[in-house]
Formats: C-alpha cells, sequence, structure tokens
C-alpha cells in the first residue's frame, strides 16, 4: 500500500471520529442557569470606547492604610447599538496595580454596559484595556514574516497552523465539555493534525507517514507519563486560577485531570512533531545520496540527526515552562525551604508537563528513525 494512501486512511478515520465528536458536541448546551430574586432585572453588555475627557479625578483613603482613585470619564462609543454616541462612565481604580485600569484622554477601553430592564437607567464601567489590536498586529506580522521566509512552503504551513486551530476549537474543546475523556481527544487531535500537517507541507509521502507515526507514539507516551504522575502525585488539575472558575461554573462535567495530561501533551505536539519531521527528511536525503545504505545504516543516520537536535528542542520545552514561571521561580529562590514551593501542585504540573514532553519528544526520534529505516528499504525510495 503506498504511503499517500496510508496517510489517506489514517486522515479519514481521525476526521470520522472528529466529525462525531463535533457533531454531538455542536448540539450540546449547558444547562441554563436561572436565579430568582427580588433585584432589578439587568442586562450587561460590552463595548469599546474611547476616552474624549476625564471629568474628575479622586483619591480617598481606605481603612488599613490603602487608596483607591476615582474617575469619571466622557467616553465615546466605538462598537455596538450605542455606537457614536457619548456616554459618561465610573472608573475605579484599586491600589492592586494588577486590577488598576487608569483613563487616559484618547485611549481605548473595553466598557461594560450595565441596562436596569425595569427602569431604563444604563451604567457604564471602564473595565479593561483595549489590547486585541495588538494581537492581531503581531499575527499579521507572523503570517507575512512566514510567507515572505518560507514562500509556497510558507503558505501551506499557514494552512496547517489554521487547520491545527480549527481542530483545537472545534474537536478537542467541544469534546471536553461533551464529557469525553481530555486525554483521549488531545491524543486523536494530536494525531489528526500532525497528519494534516505533513499532509500540506510536505506531501503525501514516506516521510509524512514516518513523521506522523513518530509524532503520535512520542505524544502517546507522554500523555501515559502524565496520567502515572497525576495517579501518583497525586493531582487535581485544579492549581490553577482558571481551572478554578470552570470548576465553580459547573456547567459542564469535565475531568480536571485528563483535562491536565491533555494541556501537557498538546504544549508538546509541536516540538516532538518537529523532531520527527527533521529526522524523517534528513533519513530520505541520506538514502537519496546513498541508495545502497541498508536498514542499520540508515537508522543509525537518523539517530545521529535526531540526537543533535535533542538536546536543542528538550530546551526550548524545558525553557518554555521555565520562562512562564519565573515568578514563581523568584519566589522559590528567596523561600529558606525551598522544599515546600517543590510540593505545590502547580509546581509539580508544570515540572511534570516539561518532563513528559521531553521524554515524549525523545522517545520521538527512535520511533520515527525506525519507521523511516523500514518504509524507505520497503519501497526502495
Amino acid at each position: 500500500m503506498k504511503p499517500g494512501t496510508i496517510i489517506l486512511i489514517l486522515i479519514v478515520s481521525f476526521c470520522s471520529l472528529g466529525i462525531s465528536v463535533s457533531k454531538n458536541t455542536l448540539g450540546h448546551e449547558p444547562k441554563e442557569e436561572t436565579t430568582i430574586n427580588d433585584e432589578p432585572h439587568t442586562k450587561e453588555t460590552y463595548c469599546l470606547a474611547k476616552v474624549i475627557r476625564i471629568i474628575s479625578d479622586i483619591t480617598e483613603e481606605l481603612p488599613g492604610g490603602n487608596k483607591q482613585r476615582s474617575q469619571q470619564l466622557l467616553l465615546k462609543i466605538l462598537s455596538g447599538e450605542d455606537k457614536g454616541k457619548k456616554r459618561s462612565a465610573a472608573n475605579i481604580i484599586p491600589d492592586n496595580p494588577a486590577f488598576a485600569i487608569v483613563g487616559q484622554p484618547g485611549k481605548k477601553y473595553l466598557v461594560t454596559k450595565i441596562e436596569n430592564l425595569d427602569t431604563g437607567n444604563e451604567d457604564y464601567f471602564v473595565i479593561d484595556y483595549n489590547r486585541d489590536y495588538l494581537i492581531w498586529i503581531l499575527s499579521g506580522l507572523f503570517l507575512i514574516t512566514l510567507i515572505i521566509v518560507g514562500g509556497y512552503k510558507g503558505t501551506r504551513a499557514i494552512i496547517s497552523l489554521m487547520v491545527t486551530i480549527f481542530l483545537i476549537s472545534f474537536v478537542l474543546i467541544p469534546s471536553i465539555e461533551r464529557g469525553i475523556n481530555p486525554l483521549f481527544s488531545a491524543v486523536v487531535v494530536s494525531v489528526l493534525a500532525t497528519a494534516l500537517t505533513m499532509l500540506l507541507v510536505a506531501g503525501a509521502n514516506i516521510k509524512s507517514l514516518a513523521s506522523t507515526l513518530g509524532t503520535g507514539i512520542g505524544v502517546t507516551i507522554s500523555g501515559l507519563i502524565a496520567t502515572l504522575v497525576i495517579k501518583i502525585a497525586p493531582l487535581s488539575g485544579l492549581a490553577t486560577t482558571e481551572a478554578m472558575i470552570l470548576w465553580g461554573n459547573q456547567l459542564y462535567q469535565i475531568n480536571f485531570k485528563g483535562l491536565l495530561a491533555a494541556g501537557m501533551i498538546v504544549s508538546c505536539l509541536g516540538a516532538v512533531m518537529d523532531v520527527a519531521i527533521s529526522v524523517a527528511s534528513s533519513m530520505q536525503e541520506v538514502k537519496i545520496a546513498n541508495p545502497h545504505y541498508s536498514l542499520g545504516n540508515l537508522f543509525k543516520s537518523g539517530m545521529n540527526v535526531g540526537k543533535d537536535i535533542m538536546g536543542t528542542m528538550t530546551n526550548t520545552l524545558v525553557l518554555a515552562y521555565t520562562g512562564m514561571a519565573l515568578p514563581l521561580l523568584l519566589l522559590i529562590s528567596h523561600e529558606q525551604n525551598p522544599a515546600k514551593f517543590l510540593n505545590l501542585e502547580l509546581v509539580v504540573s508544570e515540572i511534570t508537563a516539561a518532563i513528559a514532553g521531553s521524554i515524549g519528544l525523545i522517545i520521538a526520534i527512535p520511533a520515527t528513525a525506525l519507521i523511516m529505516s523500514y518504509l524507505v528499504n520497503k519501497n526502495k525510495t
């Protein structure tokens, strides 16, 4: 059977599973929460607004020595049903810099509008800075750079990236909301995303098949290690603020331990995929240059390439997690008893993610090299 046919069968199989999951989840809606009380009925909406001028700016002392700033701002609404209208908004600036949103003329802010449905009164409050435009600028810069440097292959890489985002948005997340095991969903989406990425970037050939299978083996091993640690430690999956908020909402029955393991798999997928395709591509080039290479020699060449990549890619994973955890590392560095922090679930979760991902990356090297050696010799490529 040709490699292209095998890849196509693999993709169709996982697509069928993904479509069935999406089909079930698209019709699934969380239970509507109904609160009965004597409070007036209100409607809350969000919009973008620009500060025209500051009407008032007052600072007052609070009990305990803290200070609180209160601003009254004149805004011009830039989106929503009130677009173009001028409205007055309150802006409370606490002493905590993490929540201090200071109103300045000419700047744009995210504003919430609270409408009393009984009386028709409207109140506006500044809730955050407008930052999403930066995301679009950075995304555009990334895409332009990828196209300029990568050319046609860069364009195909963008398409594969869009496919991966689609799979995460419309297969992985809905399946988790549906109650399907997050670890299983993550493995399925990872293999499917890898197969489609390799097909788009490298084409339907032996190296795409080998790198897809090698990546699948690597992320599966990572998932098994993560699951084992989560069970033995034990880890609840509720160490982060986001997980606690999700747990408190109770809109969906989510397996948070599985969600933690799924996050570990998805976070290492890119690095494992990179290693696998690098090993497979180099082995294909070696075989073309040396058609009479035996399976053993070809496997050895692939391992040599993989070993060179292994050190840098493992550093990539570890440094990625380290960069996100720098504030936590600073706390540990000033603690007289670091063991107390090393037992925190958040710390153990981050370390487990980095190590499990690195092990999966390492396993993907011999797995890809072995599969590629067999396929290349079998097909006489």
